[in-house]
């Protein structure tokens, strides 16, 4: 083997172990994580030390020795901080730093100060020794914590490192202050371990971050899959509240259709009796028959406003007035309100307060609302309800106050949680679904006692870009 020959072969373990973290870098780089970035220069100074190994003939001793030890040991030494930095609890820096520090010199004084070969030998060995059992131990915390086989093979690689390293001690000792006569061959043997173990560890990294990443995606898509059965559901469950709401407002819904019905059947009778009789000049029809268009257009209003909001429909994302559809719902509700005698103040705005949503899932949370607010204001003999629709630069602002009795407080913060009620015929799932559905929209509802008496309930949503100034 020409002279050219064998340094290339020095050098290929370190080249080797050189290129291995800077995959690692190139793959996980994008991660931006300080684990594995102290564990790729961990690596890489490991690498530097086999290179300077591998030339050291061709170097002065100065370099060749401290250099290179200083290396592996800082290389080490990284390789921990990464794994106690994974299990968030590293190592401060400046104890890092004198413990480099005090390595070197260490090493100094028994290379240069004392000329004890031996002793250098075996201090370089147990301080090695001593981080390949510390980067072993924290592998297997976490190869147990995660059930990783990424860290459990970078435990095992660097658990047969520390093997090789305690049979050198033990020649050591064993040679009884001299160097052992087969010192060579086992440090070539350590070495080349080393090598396979550096390997091992980098591929078993790599491992445990692409563990981690499936993990995280596979958690990222099982959650996903979560968010859309629960909006599946709550929209099913909507469109149920919303038919419920509608069969308890019947009665009063034929009230409002049997006025324009009753009008339409008067004109109609009217026109009747006064073309028998002869006295219907063409005034009197148009007349007549403007009355019936207008409450015949009156009820087809009435009827397309209960069809759209009990229509079950999908999220169907859109500008929407939250001014406007509080409007319509108060006309809906409007029976009840008469029939209760609820008073309703509701300023008029000015600029439209737009939001970005669903209009039919909106409309069901302001028609929730008004609905507990009507409840609650009939248990009091002042029944009133206070409307406010306001904005910020960044929310639009809904408000309801009443003026009923308010929230017990020993209830408060079960209020609004799924299958809980304080009705005798209430499932207990209006506040919950109007949550999930203001969730869904980035917004949010919570109810207060206000002062002087009655309740609150705020619901924000973020404004639409120019919903008003």
């Amino acid at each position: 083997m020409t002279g050219q020959e064998g340094t290339l072969s020095h050098l290929t373990p370190g080249l080797i172990n050189l290129l291995l973290p800077v995959l690692i870098w190139v793959v996980l780089g994008r991660l931006r994580s300080p684990v594995v970035a102290l564990w790729c220069l961990g690596s890489l100074l490991g690498a530097g030390s086999l290179l300077l190994d591998g030339i050291g003939g061709s170097l002065p001793d100065w370099v060749s020795f401290p250099v290179s030890n200083l290396l592996a040991f800082s290389g080490l030494l990284l390789t921990v901080q990464a794994l106690r930095l994974d299990r968030r609890v590293p190592w401060r820096l400046r104890w890092l730093a004198a413990a480099c520090l005090g390595y070197l010199l260490v090493h100094e004084l028994l290379r240069q100060g004392l000329g004890h070969a031996p002793l250098r030998l075996g201090f370089v060995a147990l301080t090695n020794l001593v981080l390949m059992v510390q980067v072993a131990g924290w592998a297997w915390r976490i190869a147990r914590r995660q059930q990783s086989r990424g860290a459990l093979a970078i435990a095992v690689a660097y658990l047969l490192l520390a093997a090789g390293v305690v049979l050198l001690l033990l020649e050591l000792v064993l040679a009884g202050g001299g160097l052992p006569p087969r010192l060579g061959e086992l440090a070539r043997r350590i070495n080349s371990a080393g090598v396979l173990a550096d390997l091992a560890g980098d591929v078993g990294f790599l491992g445990l971050a692409l563990e981690r990443s499936v993990r995280s995606w596979e958690k990222a898509a099982a959650s996903e899959a979560r968010l859309e059965a629960s909006l599946r559901l709550g929209n099913q469950v909507a469109h149920l509240e919303r038919q419920r709401s509608l069969g308890l407002m019947a009665g009063s819904l034929a009230h409002e259709l049997n006025q324009p019905l009753t009008a339409i059947l008067a004109s109609a009778q009217a026109v009747r009796r006064r073309a028998a009789s002869g006295r219907l000049d063409s005034a009197q029809s148009l007349e007549l028959v403007d009355k019936i268009v207008f409450n015949t257009r009156r009820i087809s209003g009435i009827t397309e406003r209960i069809r759209g909001f009990i229509r079950p429909s999908g999220l169907d994302s859109a500008p929407v007035d939250l001014e406007a559809i509080t409007r319509e719902m108060l006309e809906l509700m409007q029976p009840d309100l008469r029939r209760h005698g609820v008073r309703v103040t509701f300023p008029a705005g000015g600029e439209p307060v737009l939001v970005q949503g669903d209009a039919i899932q909106l409309s069901q949370v302001v028609l929730n609302a008004l609905r507990n607010a009507i409840e609650a204001v009939q248990l009091v003999p002042d029944r009133s309800l206070q409307i406010e629709i306001a904005r910020s630069a960044t929310e639009a602002v809904f408000c309801l106050r009443d003026s009923g009795p308010g929230l017990d407080p020993t209830l408060a913060d079960q209020v609004g949680t799924p299958y809980f009620t304080t009705k005798e015929q209430g499932l207990g799932l209006g506040l919950s679904i109007s949550t999930a559905i203001l969730r869904h929209h980035q917004g949010s509802l919570s109810l207060r006692n206000a002062e002087g008496g009655g309740a609150c309930v705020d619901i924000r949503l973020p404004l639409l870009a120019g919903g008003g100034s």
